[in-house]
């Protein structure tokens, strides 16, 4: 019983995950660190090498399936993929209608999220200080990017762009959503999965999400073992500057702005009415609270393993 209730909360993880990798601004990496599985997560993914593939040729199925942690990757994938295709839906609609009570709400959860990463730093010293303003300074200097006009449409520029912005899913703060908005891709790709979610794909459509899972595949195996090195080996320092990317990720949650085109344009609280002002401030108190209660719970539910993993014992 008691696995079966670990795998559901690990289930419910990757729901939220989904949910935050769906959003242009918001990481499904910052979630992750919230529920508290950010570095098994690395751990999980950087373990598919030649290890893992010399059990698979020697028939060792379930060796293998440990070394990967498997059972954790695969019940988290599972609830991304259901967290990203049931919020693909409605996200349109959000992001066209709702911007304010919706950045709102996201800019609470992150600010919220960067007090909670700033406490597990364990070395707090200038070098972690110097770290965490660079990361802030590149998160906010990736935020006032435009996005790219005229962009490639090709097979291959869809598997760079799954490959770089896996990248940024992966790290707390920094938006593979907004990287995709930035590669000027993000309408393409989500308006695709929400036609599959809605089972109306075309052989096209399907190959796109099919070589922009590829692209994201590779990237992530990748990138997780220079995480997975970077955490092992400099962990404060690594830390410090995913807080800062998380800080300077801000400047693009601004609630009020207005989308045209597919950029977001940012405007002064003047432009909007005192209601939505006020649903605004709410929805940002409302994802602040939210993210401080779930972090409570989550190191609540955590099971010893998931506790020494994370603190690097």
């Amino acid at each position: 019983m008691g696995r079966w209730v670990a795998s559901f909360f690990i289930f419910v993880r990757g729901i939220l995950m989904g949910i935050a990798d769906s959003v242009p601004g918001v990481s499904g990496g910052t979630v992750a660190m919230i529920v508290g599985i950010y570095e098994r997560l690395v751990n999980a993914i950087s373990s598919f090498g030649m290890e893992f593939l010399s059990l698979l040729l020697k028939r060792k199925w379930k060796d293998a399936f440990q070394h990967a942690d498997m059972g954790f990757l695969l019940t988290l994938l599972f609830g991304i993929a259901v967290g990203l295709g049931a919020f693909s839906i409605i996200m349109t609609e959000l992001l066209q209608n709702h911007i304010p009570v919706t950045f709102g709400a996201f800019m609470g959860m992150i600010l919220a999220s960067v007090v909670i990463l700033f406490r597990q730093i364990r070395k707090k010293d200038f070098a972690s200080g110097a770290a965490m303003v660079v990361g802030a300074i590149f998160a906010w200097w990736v935020t006032t990017m435009n996005p790219i006009a005229g962009q490639d449409d090709s097979l291959l520029y869809i598997f760079m762009c799954g490959a770089v912005a896996i990248c940024a899913m992966i790290l707390p703060g920094i938006s593979g959503s907004y990287i995709l908005l930035i590669l000027g891709e993000y309408h393409h790709i989500i308006h695709r999965v929400k036609d599959l979610a809605h089972f109306r794909t075309t052989f096209p459509d399907f190959l796109t999400l099919c070589v922009f899972g590829v692209g994201c595949v590779l990237g992530l195996l990748s990138f997780s073992r220079v995480l997975k090195y970077l955490l092992k080996n400099h962990h404060s320092i690594t830390l410090s500057v995913l807080t800062g990317f998380m800080a300077g990720s801000l400047n693009c949650l601004w609630p009020f702005q207005q989308q045209v085109d597919g950029k977001f344009i940012r405007l002064g609280m003047n432009a909007f009415s005192g209601q939505t002002q006020i649903c605004a401030l709410c929805a940002f108190l409302a994802g602040l609270v939210g993210v401080l209660v779930l972090e409570q719970i989550a190191s609540f539910l955590a099971n010893p393993t998931d506790k020494a993993r994370n603190s690097g014992k």
